[in-house]
């Protein structure tokens, strides 16, 4: 456990530095480096108990996303500005490097199996991603029709008792 959490503060070092070269406002970066250290201690459970990339993958892009908008929420700002750089934990970049790197060795089974690993994570993302903005957006708009309907019957109680 104390080397999840090693690696997960690893990882919080590394959304920082990341957001930092993407030109995120300072205030944030703390915010985003958390954001990615849970989207990756997240992963690294997952991973431990299932062993498959897979679900781990797509557990740590549901903890980044509803992590992002969280944060997007209480600071008003775009998520994007949390969700790029925290992705930077679980993209998967060391299967893009094996790609090419068993292609230039003219080992094409290696490279394949490598491809087709790479494009299932980052599916896994994007997938993610994609469940937890329609969730979130139905909850939020949810939300913000409730504080519509009930200003909506207080303006018609006011308007009665002006009336009277």
């Amino acid at each position: 456990m104390f080397e999840l959490i090693w690696r997960s503060i690893g990882a919080l070092v590394a959304v920082m530095g990341f957001g930092i070269v993407l030109k995120v406002p300072r205030r944030f970066l703390l915010w985003a480096g958390i954001d990615g250290a849970v989207g990756w201690f997240i992963y690294l459970i997952v991973e431990q108990t299932t062993g498959s990339m897979l679900a781990s993958t797509f557990l740590g892009a549901v903890g980044i996303a509803v992590g992002a908008h969280i944060c997007a929420r209480i600071f008003k700002t775009p998520v994007t500005i949390f969700m790029i750089p925290a992705n930077l934990t679980i993209v998967p970049g060391a299967g893009m490097y094996r790609i090419v790197y068993y292609i230039l060795r003219s080992e094409h089974e290696m490279s394949s199996y490598y491809f087709q690993q790479t494009i299932l994570a980052a599916g896994m993302i994007a997938v993610a991603i994609f469940i937890v903005n329609i969730i979130l957006e139905k909850v939020f708009s949810t939300g913000k029709m409730v504080q519509k309907s009930i200003s909506g019957k207080n303006a018609l109680k006011t308007k009665k008792k002006e009336v009277l």
